[in-house]
């Protein structure tokens, strides 16, 4: 099941390994006749009565009742006579079934061989290559650089070498699998006795073949979720076992690439290599233009080139093998095994190459130290001027690599190492692919610039375009927001589902197969999810059954219904992702990675202002409630999920919990302990905020224009009737002989009003009208919808900020009389009827007797109103801020003015003017 979770994380690919359909049974055992195969057992290490309940799951569910009324005694009676009675039959139906996968491998073996291969194509692929520079061609015909034509021509010279290495790599895989169906067909599964020396084989075979399966054994060996202990502990060898070649070979080969005796360019050198790897070993050494740098000298290995590219051909050869059982055995699958192997093989064969590797070792340099500044990183220095194709000199760094570290030395660096990475991904575009625990070194002290980790081998790194690392972001918001719908349209994008899938039955699958992983802690974890989602938790062989029986027709679903496909410029990308995840895994088992790089998702939607970013936002921000927003007719903000991603920017992340972990981000909930008005004030005025201030400003103006409507509605509303004299008295007798005093609201005043333009020419007239009609004309009565939208704002400012600020958003009890007046004054004095009313001094007049309205309302009596925001008084925090805080402050409220004004001058432009 851990090798479901390795292949599910990223799309739920755990559903190849379960080819559980009646096309495959037919075709594997070859008529329809024949007894079906024991697929749990086949395809998935479960129990053996766990595999014989699944194919006696009616007899099981007869006597399911009978069972679980006796006791313990009797379920074991029950299950032992199940092991007697099918455990021959079981061995011959595992025989068979091994037998003509066996045969059907060979036949696809045989037609693959008929065929003349070519080297993988490079059209589309992550992997960073120098195209710059002119091809070159070693001695034995082979360039230096990938090229696929040449290597071509290789091939077809090289056709009886390359059978050869063909029929060597045959010759360790055969018996290798023949003992794991051996012990498959007399057991049942891989037991935990065998493992060991299985182990221990593999590493050696995988050793024996060379460069190339060495790197495949070292990157699985940073997977404790996948493989057992004993199995990691036999792939960690291969990190630093690797035989050294001798010293002699490697300074012949340094002074042929440079040119000249060693002596010319280095004051000493290391007896031996300090480190020997698959591709390369390296020695310390001194300039011999500055003896006080020590440099490290990386040495290609003899051959080596020789030998990759003919083990391009081997995976080359044994990927179209695969992918004819996959065609034949599970034809709805889409995904193109060989071209997921070529991009594996163009990898390896580019770190060969290392002045492309000092051109990648320099920009990710530039990337992490110049353009992004990530604090305690750095990347080695790079010597161009000693560096060749097979020679690479860089800054030599004190540390140890991660593979000799604690759990707790490593969870101390994860998060340096994280972010780094993150940028890489979703910001530079230029991501470490090769990201082992060799790669990644904890220096012994830091540096001058505080750097405690180093990243080393830029041999292998993948290059990913804008328009992919936006579908990127939006798959992970989708996915750490369970937003599974949208996850689809994303998945399509990726060009990982059809434009024709169904959401119906995708949705579903998806949920069970990703939300798992979502909640981290690797493949056992995932493991101990899956069991719950398929009620298999309690372990007993009825529920296993059930379960087994549920998750396997979830397989069907997907293999008949879903022709999903991994695109194979992906098999780069999830190679970085898997062995970064299992590095983090090893400091930290419950790790999740999706969940973990939200927060810095979150810091570049609010930051980025690009339309791509922009619409992530959006669909995080807004929902599908009908509200007066202006940018979408049927969204309206949610504050509440404004305030969430200011908290995940700052890693204060509220999710769904089960167990302690968070299993997925709830938009809709705030977390207890989360950012203070103070910070999140300083954050929306700082540069990480440009995004969403962007966004936010249409939205702002219409809720500025909203809550100004609605208060100076009720405002003056309530200012009438303070100012409106009594009515007289009634005299007894004869009953109301005064008359009633005029509406002071209906008089007609002379009001000074701004030119329709708002500007200085034509000049501010004046207008002839009651101060209803002026009020209707500046403050219009708000639409339903606005109304549910002012609503929701003050329900928000009640939530967030307490009952004073709701009352001002409401506009209840806003005005006195001393206030009413002082706002009629300034209306009658020209407050709106200056000569150039848009202009940044008359927003800052009006925004001065906006002030003077407030100073007012509180000499009435009323509670300061920033008195009740987060308990902390608005007036400390804005002293607070920094003056170029205050500067970004003042600005956008003077825009915000402005723009409302605007607004206010083209309502008033219908009103008649005297002159």
């Amino acid at each position: 099941m851990k090798s479901l979770y390795l292949h599910g994380g990223v799309a739920f690919v755990f559903i190849l390994l379960l080819p559980a359909n009646r096309a495959f049974q037919r075709n594997l055992v070859g008529t329809d006749k024949c007894s079906r195969p024991n697929l749990g057992q086949t395809f998935v290490s479960v129990p053996r009565e766990t595999a014989k309940t699944v194919r006696r799951a009616s007899t099981l569910d007869r006597t399911d009742e009978a069972v679980s009324s006796g006791d313990d005694k009797k379920k074991a009676k029950f299950e032992s006579s199940i092991k007697q009675k099918l455990s021959f039959t079981e061995q011959i139906t595992n025989s068979g079934v091994a037998s003509a996968a066996a045969m059907a491998t060979a036949a696809v073996n045989a037609a693959v061989a008929m065929r003349e291969l070519e080297a993988p194509d490079f059209s589309k692929s992550y992997i960073a290559v120098d195209t710059d520079s002119s091809t070159v061609i070693d001695e034995d015909g082979l360039p230096l650089q990938y090229d696929k034509d040449l290597i071509n021509k290789y091939w077809q010279k090289e056709r009886g070498a390359l059978n050869k290495r063909w029929a060597y790599f045959v010759s360790k895989a055969i018996p290798f699998f023949s003992r794991v169906i051996t012990l498959f067909i007399t057991e049942g599964s891989i037991t935990e006795t065998h493992i060991p020396s299985l182990s221990r084989q593999a590493r050696i075979d995988l050793q024996d073949l060379g460069p190339t399966f060495i790197k495949a054994g070292q990157m699985m060996s940073v997977r404790p979720d996948v493989l057992p202990e004993s199995a990691l502990e036999e792939l960690r060898l291969l990190q630093d076992s690797v035989e050294p070649f001798d010293t002699s070979v490697a300074i012949d080969l340094i002074e042929k690439e440079l040119g000249g005796p060693l002596g010319q360019f280095f004051s000493s050198i290391s007896e031996e290599p300090v480190a020997a790897a698959s591709l390369a070993q390296v020695y310390k050494a001194t300039l011999a233009s500055d003896p006080t740098k020590e440099v490290a000298i990386k040495v290609q290995r003899p051959n080596v080139l020789t030998i990759v590219s003919k083990d391009l051909y081997v995976l080359r050869r044994a990927a179209e093998v695969f992918q004819g059982l996959v065609e034949r055995f599970a034809p709805q699958q889409k995904t193109n095994y060989v071209a997921l192997l070529n991009e594996f093989s163009i990898g390896f064969y580019t770190e060969l190459d290392f002045q492309n590797e000092a051109k990648n070792q320099k920009a990710l340099r530039k990337i992490l130290k110049d353009d992004y500044q990530i604090k305690g990183i750095t990347v080695p220095k790079v010597y161009d001027e000693l560096c060749t194709r097979r020679i690479l000199v860089s800054e030599w760094i004190d540390g140890k690599k991660l593979s000799e570290c604690t759990s707790e030395e490593i969870k101390e660096v994860t998060p340096i190492a994280q972010e780094a990475f993150l940028v890489q991904l979703f910001e530079a575009g230029l991501l470490h692919a090769d990201p082992h625990p060799g790669n990644i070194l904890k220096l012994h002290k830091p540096t001058e610039e505080g750097d405690v980790v180093a990243l080393i081998d830029c041999g292998l790194m993948a290059s990913i375009n804008q328009e992919d690392r936006d579908k990127m972001i939006s798959a992970v918001i989708h996915l750490a927001n369970k937003d599974y719908a949208s996850l689809v349209d994303d998945f399509i994008q990726l060009n990982i589902l059809p434009l024709d899938s169904d959401r119906a039955k995708i949705i579903p699958l998806m949920d069970k197969a990703l939300s798992p992983y979502v909640k981290g802690g690797g493949a056992k974890k995932y493991e101990e999810e899956l069991k719950k989602i398929y009620g298999m938790e309690d372990n007993t062989v009825a529920s296993t059954a059930r379960g087994f029986q549920a998750m396997t027709q979830d397989a069907l679903t997907v293999l008949n219904d879903v022709p999903f496909s991994i695109p194979a410029y992906f098999a780069i990308l999830g190679r970085a992702v898997v062995t970064l995840e299992g590095i983090a895994l090893s400091g930290n088992e419950n790790y999740g990675i999706i969940m973990e790089s939200y927060p810095f998702i979150a810091r570049k939607l609010l930051r980025e202002d690009r339309p791509e970013v922009q619409r992530a936002l959006m669909e995080v921000l807004y929902t599908s409630d009908v509200g007066a927003n202006t940018t979408s007719t049927n969204s309206a903000l949610k504050f509440s999920r404004l305030i969430a991603l200011l908290n995940s920017a700052a890693g204060n992340r509220q999710g769904q919990s089960e167990g302690g972990t968070i299993a997925f981000v709830d938009l809709d909930s705030i977390p207890e302990n989360g950012i203070t008005f103070g910070d999140g004030l300083k954050f929306l005025l700082s540069k990480k905020a440009e995004s969403l201030r962007t966004l936010l400003e249409p939205e702002i103006d219409n809720i500025v224009d909203i809550l100004s409507r609605q208060i100076i509605r009720k405002g003056f509303s309530e200012a009438i009737v303070a100012i409106t004299p009594p009515r007289p008295p009634t005299i007894p007798f004869f009953g109301n002989i005064f008359p009633n005093p005029p509406k002071i609201d209906e008089i007609p005043l002379v009001i000074p009003l701004p030119s329709k333009t708002g500007t200085v020419q034509p000049p501010p007239s004046l207008g002839l009208l009651s101060l209803k009609e002026f009020v209707n004309c500046l403050a219009p009565k708000l639409s339903r919808d606005e109304e549910i939208y002012a609503i929701s704002l003050a329900d928000a400012a009640q939530e967030f900020f307490g009952e004073d600020v709701a009352k001002l958003v409401r506009g209840d009890s806003v005005f006195g009389v001393e206030s009413a007046r002082l706002l009629l004054t300034a209306a009658q004095t020209g407050a709106l009827g200056q000569q150039d009313l848009l202009s940044s001094r008359g927003a800052k007049q009006v925004m001065r007797s906006m002030e003077d309205v407030l100073d007012n309302i509180e000499r009435q009596g009323k509670k300061p109103i920033s008195s009740t925001i987060t308990s902390v008084r608005a007036l400390d925090v804005l002293d607070e801020l920094e003056k170029q805080e205050k500067d970004e402050l003042n600005s956008i409220s003077t825009q915000i003015v402005h723009r409302s004004l605007k607004k206010a001058v083209k309502r008033l432009s219908p009103v008649p003017r005297l002159f």
